[in-house]
């Protein structure tokens, strides 16, 4: 994998385990697969993967978390290793130096084995129970599933939010209807569910590596015809925000100049390769 390590002396995705706490029998196929980038998150990840082993526990299916090191300055890397000693379905990731989520989020991805894989952050901004719901979308047919804060409740909750975070907001979608014509006021949403296949077909086709990722994502799965749920999600306020509004702004718009031009340029394949595993 490229700039990419599982550490040594922990169990890489695909080695025998003996039954533990995140179900199902040695050798099991995961039935989910959670991914989560980190990055500066040694405070807060214990308290996640708690959360997460409850989580896994009553599932009553095979599971595997897989914790992307994406390069922290704190002691992430010591957190995700700690975590994979203590429970045999975190398999950890650990990038050299930051690339950015999307990168993490790629690399991670990538050594799923699980029949639905599923994003989200550290921070627990959208509960665990949003899982389930995204689960019964794919069961009913949709390819991927996608967080859309501006349905229900979390759209009220937006209009509390500083005016120039709402306005940078707007800008964006609004950039992102003119360059690319998606028609998903809510790309940006941290909580995201797939088809296992799909997953891997969709990450492996992607070259931003920041915030700017989703947008890319989403433009291939309307290519490839994917059918796509939208899920009503409010997010849980959490401290520790990484998001810098107006250098990662300027960012993202740099990114959509870029995914634009690549569409243009016939860079994306036209069709997924097979998405049967």
């Amino acid at each position: 994998m490229r700039d990419a390590t599982t550490s040594s002396g922990v169990p890489s995705p695909r080695d025998p385990r003996t039954p533990g706490d995140g179900g199902g029998r040695t050798g099991d196929r995961p039935a989910l697969s959670m991914v989560i980038p980190c990055y500066n998150e040694a405070l807060r990840l214990p308290g996640t993967v708690r959360e997460i082993a409850s989580f896994c526990a009553g599932f009553g299916r095979p599971c595997e978390v897989v914790l992307v090191d994406d390069g922290s300055r704190d002691d992430t890397r010591s957190a995700i290793l700690q975590a994979a000693r203590d429970h045999d379905f975190v398999r950890p990731v650990l990038l050299p130096r930051n690339r950015g989520k999307g990168a993490a989020l790629r690399e991670g991805v990538g050594t799923t084995t699980g029949s639905v894989v599923v994003f989200f952050d550290a921070d627990l901004a959208y509960p665990l129970s949003t899982v389930g719901a995204a689960l019964r979308e794919i069961e009913a047919g949709a390819d991927l599933v996608i967080g859309a804060r501006d349905l229900g409740r979390a759209a009220d909750m937006e209009r509390q939010d500083p005016p120039l975070r709402r306005a940078s907001h707007a800008v964006f979608a609004a950039m992102v209807d003119h360059y690319l014509h998606l028609g998903i006021p809510d790309t940006q949403c941290g909580f995201k569910a797939f088809r296992g296949p799909v997953a891997r077909a969709l990450f492996a086709c992607l070259t931003i590596d920041r915030f700017a990722f989703d947008v890319e994502l989403l433009t291939l799965a309307r290519a490839w015809g994917l059918r796509i749920g939208r899920l009503p999600v409010t997010p849980l306020h959490r401290e520790g925000s990484t998001v810098r509004l107006v250098r990662d702004s300027l960012e993202m718009w740099r990114a959509l100049v870029r995914i634009r031009r690549q569409v243009r340029r016939g860079r994306y394949p036209s069709a997924p390769p097979s998405l049967d595993e």
